[in-house]
């Protein structure tokens, strides 16, 4: 393999545009998710309402993270096959990963909702909820003893117990009020990375199943849409299934294709065939979700819908993400301009944490509030839009920077 293409870093065995990609990705999240709150935000910075036909480049960020996803499997999951020839503790470290995001997802969601008339003040309640989940699932077995590190992991453990039955939401007669709303977009991300598990171990070394597969989970999604699984609905709930375990997984997949093609270069690597090939694939995937989004008078399904999860939706985004991936390789790789990703890198190799450092860093300035008779000086920056944009690209940049440094001193999630 040519050591100078497909750059690895050095001792991690990571892959350098794959994360700078993501990195980006998490800087996008980080801003959007901040910015959607300030008032006069143009709707071309904002979600599409869930029913409108359309999309702007933030209902781009999601889809993207699954491509990614998808991705990196080859070289996790497939080198991790390929080394240790052991099904089980890869299937081990899949549940405990996928539980992982189940639960944080779930306590996120929670947080949302929490009532200010609850036992415990909600903005400490969710500060202790993200200091929890960072000792939980902190990475580095440096910082202190044995004994030390797992004393405080199982007391972080006992907190984020402890917050269960101290939360209060909106159901007031219920002792136990946590509730599965939704998924959060983390939870999303463990359920679509488990259905893709499933369909990509047993299939790592047949594109042209892999291929099918993906078909066929936007087959499964246009079915549950148009209630042809209706009948079943006194066994499972059929509301989100379809874009959980069908669209949502096929975009997981997709990424999965590219991430092969990478593998399959790597002995034999020719960067202006990888850029061909992907930029055929990207393409097709295009032309694909144009040509579907042609029938969207007949049915809701074929509009273009981030909340819906819709097929040409999937399909453009996973085309578009094939594309500025293709941008990150052309310039990390091929070009070697690299000075400008140390920005971004941070978020890129560790990016639950700095997903999650963000509104930490935002529910402190909450806190802090009480301490100035409840002038919130966070919540004030974001009162116009010039000012508000400032704010959260200031709170992006420096969550990507904080992150970084927080690496060097031991601290990296990895679930």
């Amino acid at each position: 393999m040519n050591k100078e293409n497909i750059t690895r870093k050095p001792g991690t065995g990571r892959i350098e545009p794959i994360d700078v990609i993501r990195g980006l990705t998490i800087l996008i999240m980080i801003f959007v998710n901040d910015i959607g709150g300030v008032p006069g935000t143009p709707a071309w910075m904002r979600h599409m309402p869930s029913h409108s036909d359309g999309m702007t480049f933030v209902d781009l960020v999601f889809p993207a993270f699954l491509f990614i996803v998808g991705m990196s499997m080859p070289f996790s999951i497939g080198q991790r096959i390929e080394k240790n020839n052991d099904l089980r503790s890869t299937w081990k470290h899949i549940i405990i990963r996928v539980s992982g995001l189940l639960i944080l997802g779930f306590y996120m969601v929670n947080g949302d909702q929490i009532s200010d008339n609850g036992i415990i003040n909600p903005h400490l309640w969710i500060i202790l909820m993200y200091i929890s989940i960072i000792i939980i699932w902190n990475k580095n077995k440096e910082s202190a003893g044995l004994l030390t590190r797992k004393t405080i992991k199982y007391g972080a453990i006992g907190v984020l117990v402890l917050l269960f039955f101290l939360y209060k939401g909106g159901n007031q007669d219920s002792f136990i009020q946590m509730r599965i709303y939704w998924w959060g977009i983390l939870g999303l991300i463990g359920w679509a990375y488990l259905a893709a598990c499933l369909i990509y171990i047993p299939l790592r070394k047949n594109p042209t199943g892999l291929l099918a597969s993906i078909v066929l989970l936007y087959c499964f999604y246009m079915a549950v849409e148009a209630g042809m699984l209706s009948r079943f609905t006194y066994l499972i709930n059929l509301e989100n299934i379809g874009f959980i375990f069908g669209s949502h997984t096929a975009i997981v997949l997709s990424g999965v294709m590219l991430g092969n093609k990478l593998r399959e270069n790597a002995d034999n690597h020719n960067p202006k065939k990888i850029l061909k090939w992907s930029f055929g694939f990207g393409l097709s995937l295009f032309t694909a979700g144009l040509l579907l989004h042609e029938l969207n008078q007949l049915h809701s399904m074929f509009i273009i819908s981030k909340n819906l999860g819709t097929v040409p939706w999937c399909l453009i985004s996973s085309a578009l993400t094939v594309w500025i991936w293709m941008l990150s390789y052309w310039l990390v790789d091929i070009k070697k301009f690299k000075t400008w990703i140390k920005i971004i890198e941070p978020a890129g190799t560790n990016p639950l944490f700095a997903y999650i450092l963000a509104p930490l860093v935002v529910e402190c300035f909450m806190l802090l509030s009480y301490l100035f008779n409840g002038f919130d000086f966070y919540s004030w920056l974001g009162q116009t839009f010039y000012v508000g944009f400032i704010r959260s690209a200031a709170l992006a940049f420096s969550m990507t920077w904080l992150t970084g440094f927080l690496y060097k001193k031991g601290i990296q999630l990895k679930l």
